[in-house]
């Protein structure tokens, strides 16, 4: 037996002699040599025996590895569609085959390549292809986003019930309004007072009396129409026109259909003056420009809209036309009248596939202002239940804390429902996928 050099990749006589596999004839039967497989042949006679044929080494094996590495991957590629199932019970077998000829670590290889043949494969499949229209998020927010919107509309819409109720309808409402209606800017910080003083002046035009507020109502809802029209949010502009609409007729109709009993004899014997009807058209101007201007300038909007809101709401109790609860109602109402509408967003009225993406600024500022909002109402109630005594008998100490608790409530409210607003908003303009953060786009469309 002549001696031989064994190497990883080649396996071949030194000495140049022909070897002989050493295997008695008819033991395996049969098969292919190992050079050529699938060649017929006989596999080892001995040396020296009648009918012996000798059968040279393969020069390397890279090429048989090759091979086998070739035909399994377009074993992959022709029973992908069969499903991996199949595809893993092939190779299965076709290992247990090969075992004289591979070693563990060939067939663990080939077994990780054709895995990531088919990982890489995944993506491509599940891509979304935006003419195909066969996106649902291309046509609808997510079913989650739908029903957060529905739910804590009616929610807002339900706490300005409440909040009539228990104003109107309790002695203690009537008389903790009463107190914080007198002397309510005396309650307000100098600045803050001459803010709302300005927002509440009028002047005349043509015989009639307008509001600087009603000014800026009308400028921010032109601006909020130019807006969508440039971006051309149709459906947006519908929802924007029919939500002002029926803001104000809720206004206007409410305040005259909603009863109001005498229970007190203070100060405001006046009749019913829920809700404030400035104050629900200064929130339809905010939320409708919130609403219209793209995602980068969304929080930015949201805190303005809120301070006006609020400023608008303080404003109308400073020169009497408003008791506060009046301006809490309002905004209430029309928050919850925006989500309701933020429900029904489809189409144009969201960001189209490939410019929807999540924002931070949007995620702080939101959250910031529904924690911020809460914690203040949550506050301005604690006083309002600290004054509960002294509303009894309209106790001179109590007429302080229910000016500051009013005007903190005004406020409060105004920046939870305008956090509310920003984040549904964003959530139903960029609607979430299955899996990402809050406004995360779906898969990226097909390059073309």
């Amino acid at each position: 037996m002549s001696d031989k050099k064994r190497t990883k990749l080649y396996l071949e006589p030194l000495d140049g002699e022909p070897e002989t596999t050493g295997v008695p004839d008819g033991a395996l039967g049969t098969m292919g040599t190992l050079g050529t497989l699938g060649t017929p042949g006989t596999l080892g006679t001995p040396a020296g025996a009648p009918g012996a044929t000798r059968s040279p080494m393969p020069v390397s094996f890279e090429p048989v590895a090759g091979t086998q590495r070739s035909a399994r991957r377009q074993t992959a590629d022709d029973i992908m569609d069969g499903g991996f199932s199949e595809f893993a019970a092939g190779v299965a077998d076709d290992g247990g085959a090969d075992d004289g000829n591979t070693d563990d670590g060939d067939t663990d290889d080939v077994g990780r390549s054709a895995a990531r043949s088919s990982r890489r494969r995944t993506p491509s499949a599940n891509r979304i292809d935006v003419d195909s229209g066969a996106d649902p998020l291309d046509t609808r927010p997510r079913g989650s986003s739908i029903v957060l919107a529905a739910v804590f509309g009616a929610f807002a819409v339900a706490a300005a019930i409440v909040v009539w109720w228990v104003a109107v309808q309790t002695m203690g409402g009537q008389e903790y309004d009463n107190l914080a209606y007198a002397g309510f800017s005396s309650s307000l910080p100098g600045w803050l007072a001459a803010i709302a003083g300005i927002l509440s002046k009028s002047f005349s035009f043509g015989g009639l009396h307008i509001a600087v507020s009603a000014v800026v109502d009308v400028v921010a809802g032109v601006v909020a129409a130019i807006v969508v029209v440039i971006r051309k949010r149709w459906r947006l502009l519908a929802q924007l026109v029919v939500l002002a609409i029926v803001a104000f007729a809720a206004a206007e109709l409410l305040k005259g259909m909603l009863p109001r009993p005498l229970l007190n004899m203070s100060q405001l014997n006046v009749g019913n003056t829920a809700p404030s009807g400035h104050t629900a058209m200064a929130a339809v101007a905010a939320v409708a420009l919130a609403c219209a201007v793209p995602r980068v300038l969304r929080a930015l909007f949201a805190i303005l809209g809120a301070l006006y809101t609020a400023l608008v709401g303080c404003s109308v109790v400073v020169i009497g036309a408003h008791r506060p609860s009046d301006a809490i109602m309002a905004v209430l109402l029309v928050g919850g009248l925006t989500l309701i509408m933020l429900a029904c967003t489809s189409g144009s009225g969201m960001d189209p596939l490939g410019t929807r993406m999540s924002s931070a600024t949007v995620q702080i500022v939101g959250t910031v202002m529904i924690v911020g909002g809460v914690m203040a109402t949550i506050y301005g109630l604690y006083i309002v239940w600290q004054l509960g005594p002294g509303l009894q008998y309209s106790a001179r100490w109590a007429a302080a804390g229910a000016r500051v608790s009013g005007a903190m409530l005004i406020f409060a409210v105004s920046t939870l429902v305008f956090g509310a607003v920003l984040a549904l908003r964003h959530a139903t303009a960029a609607p979430l996928s299955k899996s990402g953060l809050v406004g995360a786009p779906p898969a990226p469309p097909k390059r073309r």
